[in-house]
């Protein structure tokens, strides 16, 4: 297998390009780094659309490896301490939500770390999958593929407009759950299955017209004195009890 040693190589360059919103949504592509997290691809059943190493590698399925220089590999890699493979896949979103389990709904979502954040919590308690509702960040961006840890692979994602949103919040057959300052009720209750649980973006929690769309408003205690919580955090909080027996 020949070396690759330059930069300009196309299929390198492509990969590249991938650090920028604007190639991953032309392309349907996104990066992801370490063999950690490329196990849990193929234990997912992903197949990768590029896989560059810099040592050896066996093909993965009909991707047939790329090996390139430590030198090629660094301007691939978002880290300061570069794996030493990366792969491309193509990016999924879900078309439909089943209405079963519990299911975690984000509205404009700003932070990438925060998003991967929430997406490895997420697959911890086994939740059915992650809705991104109104202008979320992008969950295939390298900041929060890399917070994910491999997650990205096995979580289902759901992008969906706030109409939308609120017309599957009307439709829902459990409970619909959000998260608000001005409530008094305690997040520690019983969730009636399935569970859409609700939460706003980092900067000003909740819409009104998405709290509204809630059945049940909840709010974590905080004796203490921050004023709010980090929404990954708060996000944990919720799925964990959400699921609890």
């Amino acid at each position: 297998m020949a070396q690759v040693m330059s930069p300009q190589n196309p299929a390198i360059k492509l990969i590249r390009s991938l650090a920028e919103k604007k190639f991953r949504q032309e392309t349907g592509l996104f990066v992801a780094e370490g063999w950690e997290m490329l196990e849990r691809a193929r234990k997912m059943g992903w197949t990768p659309e590029h896989l560059v190493s810099t040592e050896p590698v066996a093909a993965w399925g009909q991707t047939r490896p790329i090996l390139v220089t430590e030198k090629v590999m660094e301007g691939l890699s978002g880290q300061n301490n570069p794996h030493n493979v990366v792969a491309t896949f193509g990016q999924r979103y879900v078309g439909d939500v089943t209405a079963n389990g519990v299911w975690i709904a984000l509205e404009d979502m700003r932070d990438p770390g925060n998003l991967g954040t929430i997406i490895r919590t997420a697959d911890a308690v086994a939740a059915s999958g992650v809705i991104l509702v109104g202008q979320s960040c992008d969950p295939y961006s390298g900041d929060c593929v890399r917070a994910t840890t491999g997650s990205i692979f096995g979580v289902p994602v759901v992008r969906m407009e706030t109409e939308a949103f609120i017309g599957l919040c009307k439709s829902w057959p459990g409970d619909v759950v959000g998260t608000h300052l001005k409530t008094t009720e305690d997040y520690r209750r019983a969730y009636k299955s399935p569970t859409l649980l609700v939460m706003g973006s980092e900067r000003r929690g909740l819409s009104d017209e998405l709290a509204a769309a809630c059945r049940t408003l909840v709010r974590i205690p905080m004796p203490g004195g921050a004023e709010s919580l980090n929404v990954a955090t708060a996000a944990a909080l919720m799925l964990y009890e959400a699921v609890k027996p």
